[in-house]
């Protein structure tokens, strides 16, 4: 017999955009990925013609990587694709999730949380504090 693997998310990305009136040249879009193998996480701002402004990696030990992508697969697949409330606020978030069978989950949402959405914000907050960097990710917004 054939052994079957657990699908796995191997990918976690976090996407935060300001879509109200500015100027192309700011900061109008976070990105934040995490790596499961490589136990990293990548943290960049990008302006509204799409380049990067900044770029920072932080190294996370690997047990905390683990635990939050466990964290993830527990309460992941509950998730509905779309949390977009009408508001005009002007900012959105979109994740992204790719799994070892190649799947990717693409959820969007606006003002509102994704269901466990403080508690995965809480992980990614605690990469930062525990690599001692300077950066303040904006993540889903929603605060």
């Amino acid at each position: 017999g054939r052994l079957l693997m657990k699908d796995k998310i191997t990918c976690f990305k976090l996407n935060w955009y300001d879509c109200g009136l500015c100027c192309a040249d700011q900061m109008v879009q976070e990105e934040i990925t995490v790596y499961r193998n490589n136990n990293l996480m990548v943290f960049k701002e990008l302006n509204g013609y799409g380049v990067i402004c900044s770029c920072e990696i932080i190294h996370i030990e690997r047990d905390k990587v683990a635990k939050f992508f466990d964290f993830l697969e527990k309460t992941c697949d509950e998730w509905e694709s779309d949390y977009k409330v009408e508001v005009c606020d002007g900012s959105e978030w979109k994740v992204r999730m790719w799994h070892s069978s190649h799947k990717v989950k693409t959820v969007c949402g606006t003002v509102e949380y994704p269901p466990n959405g403080k508690k995965i914000e809480k992980h990614l907050r605690s990469f930062v504090v525990d690599a001692k960097s300077l950066i303040e990710p904006k993540l889903f917004g929603c605060s």
